[in-house]
């Protein structure tokens, strides 16, 4: 599924919701915590470990009592990458009403390096994209005396691509190079891709 094919059905799926809320079927988990991973591979081949934060926003709405469909946005940090994952979701549970429930989740999609600022000057331009997503999940909700709100608990396992791109210009008047390798304008052109996998700890709310 590509980042753009996600945001529509995510932009398509948030209008349902809004529809539907009124009908109390809306569903939301936020949680923030923190990423557990290796970093990028230093000179002697070694990695050390990493510790970044994740924050989390799940929307979605109840198809039956215990199954809740969705999309989930929000904010992981990668070493100095700051990304926007952009997912749809699935969320179900286990217990009954008003008591301790446990709950399995799994979330696929894309994320967004929108947060990324791009470098360019007279010589050259570099960015970065982010690629595909798939995280897994599952936890425990202890809901609040009152209300319908619960703390939540949870552990997940996250699987992201990120690219950098770093392209160099052609000289002013120069002709463009012939070859489906390299994008019009440039005169050299590398794609270094970035594949980080994380353990989630994280804890927030729902209702």
């Amino acid at each position: 599924m590509s980042l753009k094919t996600t945001i529509l059905l995510s932009c398509a799926l948030f209008f349902y919701l809004n529809s539907i809320a009124q009908d109390k079927a809306y569903f939301n988990q936020t949680e923030l915590g923190f990423l557990y991973g290796k970093g990028s591979e230093q000179w002697d081949g070694s990695k050390e470990n990493r510790i970044d934060v994740s924050f989390i926003t799940f929307h979605g709405v109840r198809i039956t009592k215990n199954h809740v469909i969705g999309f989930s946005t929000g904010l992981d940090q990668y070493n100095q990458l700051s990304i926007i994952p952009l997912a749809l979701g699935w969320r179900g549970f286990l217990g009954k009403t008003g008591k301790p429930n446990v709950f399995a989740g799994l979330d696929i999609g894309g994320g967004s390096a929108l947060l990324e600022k791009k470098e360019e000057n007279e010589w050259s331009k570099s960015w970065y994209e982010g690629g595909y997503l798939v995280s897994p999940s599952f936890g425990a909700s202890f809901p609040a005396k009152k209300g319908k709100s619960a703390l939540t608990l949870s552990f997940a396992y996250k699987r992201q691509q990120i690219s950098q791109f770093v392209g160099t210009f052609l000289p002013p008047g120069s002709p463009s190079i012939p070859t489906d390798l390299l994008p019009p304008g440039f005169s050299t052109f590398t794609e270094n891709d970035f594949l980080f996998r994380s353990f989630v700890f994280r804890a927030g709310l729902l209702f």
